[in-house]
């Protein structure tokens, strides 16, 4: 495996439990009702973020260099 950008994983993760909150939110008693692409997002926006970390920003906050 090649060398991974943890910041980005560790971003891609909080947006995808705080995305999911955001999308099963629904008064009591009533189902949520989303459409099917907005769960597709969750994924995607893990994706997209790793990517933009690992290939175009290229900062690490929890590896330093020495």
């Amino acid at each position: 495996m090649k060398n991974r950008n943890v910041t980005g994983i560790v971003l891609a993760v909080i947006y995808c439990i705080v995305l999911f909150e955001i999308l099963i939110d629904a008064p009591p008693g009533e189902a949520p009702n989303n459409p099917l692409w907005a769960y597709a997002m969750i994924p995607l926006g893990a994706v997209v973020i790793t990517s933009l970390f690992d290939y175009v920003i290229k900062f690490d906050f929890f590896k330093k260099k020495k």
